[in-house]
């Protein structure tokens, strides 16, 4: 068996596959950003050969088969919402600096490329062969997008700088008030560690004696984090062929059952890849910049900072290193990283060239189920229904799919860390160079397809029956007598502002409302309810059609204090800044992730190089706030200003409200997705109202609880959220600061909703009960829960098109045993079925409840848990 297929693919220059038969001559526009060339030439003539047939140089094949599962199902769905969402179109700008070009009209597409790149991006998410060990990108997102497993997704911590630079790998509580939670337990005092299996008894993790009150005495807290299995711990020692999980020496220091290595567990809670194409950014802290480059996550941060991340391209017959500048393809910057992370999907020293050696040759999804009915993959399944046919090999899907310059040149090279492009007899060939390219962009096109936009919510839109003022006016929803009275109800808590509200519109609505459907003062017709941090497209696939994006928000903080913060990610005092530095962290080249932190410094230092995003550049650097290719300051600003506190006035701010700042998430199928938060530490929606309803849970800071509270500084005053009067202290702060102020935004407050659930003393509240008829069913708390629920596509709950997907083997802990002895505990296993476009029947079992209870019957039934069939319905498979 052939460990390196490295002298297969560099036997295939050109082939003829069943779409093209590849001519370079056509292909000549040159769209990357090139380095000085390499001084490498290489005679690729356009040739056409045939991929060759099994078995034919070296290259084996195997065809595996596996026993089909389950029978695909039905679901009878609402009728179509009139409402819309379409995700921003990835563009490169022009020389003119205005003009937006698409991926085709870039070159780096072929110019029917766009269908290929959708069959490779889906093949790529939903394939096991692309981990070290057995783990795709669908391992951590199947569940609406998300993740419901219960064993082995603790992780003790690992960002969490005030244990030290590595972070904490001690897992479980680490404060108790009351002594009823030792240090190292669960909440229930089960002794926490990896595999270990929440239950309801433990969560949330941050408890405090009166729920109520957040400066209550702590039960328990931890910064542990719940969040996805991934890879062993091991380190690279070569990939092989055919999908085979790589070499790697296995290792197990934190995460071990006994002497077994255990997979390792990632640091935050799993967001659902499910209308991700709508935002700026992504992950959490916003690191999967804006702009693609091509080779990595950091956009022109890895150009900049590291010479050897480069493309290697072909023009007229000699070979240059080059890269991206792909601007609104965050997804494509967020998909390149997972694969050659260490706790993801990789075993450490992996590189993206290894990935691409292993798969190029490799059948997509070999050893897995596709549906002759998947609306994607569907006409490409084997005769087998085992993995795509095979002159679909990924080879053939790239080729097909993007410009031949990135992929035609023969031979094998290397590029050191000067950026020289050498002939290296022990390199990699240019289209396994170019993997993460390929990767990055054929993943980011099939997510933009992941457009959930038929919810209940969108129905009642539709047919006027609900009507949103989103300015949040005496009523902030009107409903027809038809509605649910505790839906309206809920609508109207969510968009009104003022006592007794939620104005939770701040945070969780597209800023302007969305395109075509703008903001008014009696309340557009249609609301999209993304969130912060997100823009839209028209459809019409011109990227110069896209919405305008406001890099930053200026808002007051809790104590009223202008704060500049990024577009889409805000403070919440959820844990102290310093256990999750967010938004506020660094890149690997020592670069703030956050453009606010950047605008400070240029502020401070009027050095335009601190300006480490283009996008940023222009518009800091503009006379008018804007760069006229879609992309401003904040409406109505022309430039930003440090001025004193409290620093009000246009473009006026007195601090940052960066550090602990997470991404805003969209609320589309919250109900689907527990747990919540970028923590991932409360179960149930109702739990996450309450904690909104008490203003989250910063902690005041006083001369009398100072100790407890803000140890390892001279605060007296402000809370553990702050960092500073400016926002803008480093870790440890500074001894002598006697006010660690806040980094809490002022939308954060105790809100007044109406909670029927028992008092600490077991009594219930005044308003509640008896003659007032409001229980727990039908408080605001419960209103705004059902609102929530509304938001559910019926699609996406029972994986129907574009939702459907092959078959996935859910890994879900371990058992503690070793049967091959290779010092790995083995993986538990559940084979989660595929299905094709018309999704699971709500009999099937597979149908995801709508309960927003991470305990809830069924919610593990993807993972090996119990199938708890749901009814079905003519609208959402819903209120349950």
């Amino acid at each position: 068996m052939l460990d390196n297929p490295s002298e297969c693919i560099s036997r295939i220059p050109e082939c003829e596959i069943s779409e093209y038969r590849f001519n370079l001559s056509q292909y000549t526009t040159d769209t990357v950003a090139s380095d000085s060339p390499a001084g490498v030439a290489d005679n690729a003539a356009a040739r056409c050969g045939r991929i060759p047939p099994r078995g034919r140089q070296g290259c084996p094949w195997d065809a595996l088969r596996c026993a089909v599962l389950g029978a695909v199902v039905w679901l009878s769905l609402p009728g179509t919402p009139a409402l819309a969402l379409k995700p921003p179109e990835p563009f490169v700008l022009a020389a003119d600096g205005v003009t937006k070009l698409t991926l085709e009209q870039a070159g780096i597409l072929r110019p029917n490329g766009r269908k290929w790149a959708l069959i490779l991006g889906k093949a790529l998410f939903w394939d096991h062969q692309a981990g070290s060990d057995g783990n795709s990108c669908a391992s951590c997102h199947f569940n609406a997008g998300a993740d419901t497993r219960l064993r082995n997704q603790l992780n003790p911590g690992f960002n969490d700088i005030t244990k030290g630079p590595s972070g904490d790998t001690r897992f479980g509580s680490e404060r108790s008030d009351t002594g009823t939670v030792g240090l190292g337990q669960m909440p229930s005092g089960a002794a926490a560690g990896a595999n270990y299996v929440l239950t309801p008894a433990d969560m949330p993790l941050h408890r405090l004696v009166n729920e109520r009150d957040r400066n209550s005495p702590l039960v328990t807290t931890t910064n542990d984090r719940v969040s996805s299995e991934g890879a062993f711990d091991g380190t690279f020692t070569k990939v092989k062929v055919l999908g085979q999980p790589d070499k790697c020496q296995a290792d197990g220091e934190i995460f071990h059952i006994g002497p077994l290595a255990a997979r390792q567990v990632e640091p935050r809670n799993t967001p659902t890849a499910i209308n991700a194409a709508f935002f700026h950014r992504n992950f959490w802290d916003g690191r999967a910049n804006n702009l693609f480059n091509g080779v990595g996550v950091f956009g022109m941060r890895d150009i900049q900072g590291d010479q050897s991340k480069r493309l290697i391209v072909l023009n007229g017959g000699s070979l240059a290193t080059g890269y991206l500048k792909v601007e609104n393809a965050s997804l494509a910057s967020q998909a390149v990283a997972p694969p050659i992370n260490a706790v993801e999907m990789s075993c450490d020293g992996r590189t993206f060239a290894d990935v691409g050696r292993k798969l190029l040759l490799t059948i997509p999804l070999l050893g897995q189920k596709v549906s002759r009915t998947d609306s994607v993959l569907g006409p490409y399944v084997s005769l087998t229904g085992n993995g795509l046919q095979l002159q679909y090999i990924y080879a053939a899907l790239i080729m097909n799919a993007f410009d031949p310059k990135y992929w035609s040149a023969l031979g094998l090279y290397t590029i050191n860390s000067s950026g020289q492009l050498l002939r290296d007899s022990k390199g990699h060939t240019q289209m396994e160079t170019n993997f993460s390219m390929f990767w990055g962009i054929s993943i980011m096109l099939y997510e933009m397809s992941l457009v959930s936009d038929q919810s209940e919510f969108d129905t009642l839109q539709a047919s006027a029956a609900l009507k949103v003022n989103p300015f949040g006016g005496p009523t902030g929803c009107v409903a027809a007598a038809n509605v649910d009275p505790l839906l309206a109800q809920g609508c109207s808590i969510f968009f009104r502002i003022g006592p007794g509200a939620g104005g939770c519109l701040f945070c969780h609505n597209a800023q302007g409302g969305g395109l075509g459907r703008p903001l008014t003062a009696t309340g557009a017709t249609t609301q999209p309810l993304l969130t912060e941090g997100t823009t839209q497209g028209d459809g019409s696939g011109n990227p110069n059609n896209n919405e305008l994006f406001n890099l930053f928000l200026i808002a007051g903080d809790v104590r009223g204090q202008s704060a500049l913060r990024d577009q889409g990610f805000a403070g919440l005092g959820l844990r102290p800044p310093f256990t999750d530095q967010m938004s506020g962290r660094s890149d690997p080249y020592g670069n703030p992730l956050s453009f606010g932190r950047q605008a400070w410094n240029y502020l401070k230092t009027g050095n335009p190089d601190t300006l480490l995003d283009p996008m940023l550049k222009r518009v800091m650097t503009s006379a008018t706030g804007t760069d006229g290719a879609g992309i401003a300051l904040i409406g109505g600003a022309t430039a930003l200003h440090i001025v004193p506190p409290p620093g009000t006035g246009p473009g006026n701010f007195s601090k940052l409200e960066v550090d602990g700042s997470a991404k805003a998430p969209g609320l589309r199928n919250v109900a689907l997705t527990p747990p919540y938060f970028s923590w991932g530490g409360y179960p149930t929606l109702r739990q996450v109202l309450k904690t909104y309803n008490r203003g989250i849970n910063r902690r005041d800071i006083t001369a009398a609880n100072a100790a407890l509270e803000a140890p390892g500084t001279s605060c007296i005053s402000g809370d553990n959220s702050g960092t500073g009067p400016d926002g803008n202290q480093p870790f440890p702060l500074p001894i002598g600061l006697t006010d660690c102020n806040t980094n809490t935004t002022g939308l954060i407050a105790p809100l007044g909703l109406l909670d029927c659930d028992p008092l600490v003393d077991g009594t219930l509240p005044a308003s509640c009960g008896g003659t007032t008829g409001k229980t727990p069913a039908n408080d605001d708390l419960a209103a705004l829960e059902r609102f929530l629920k509304s938001l559910t596509d019926p699609r996406v709950q029972c994986d129907q098109a574009p939702f459907d997907h092959p078959q996935l083997n859910v890994l879900n802990g371990h058992l503690p045993t070793d049967p091959d002895h290779d010092g790995r505990a083995t993986d538990i296993v559940f084979a989660f079925p595929e299905v094709g476009a018309a999704g699971y029947s709500p009999s099937s079992g597979y149908c995801i409840p709508n309960s927003g209870d991470l305990f809830a019957p069924g919610m593990q039934a993807r993972s090996g848990g119990p199938k708890i069939p749901l009814p079905t319905t003519n609208s959402v498979v819903a209120a349950q």
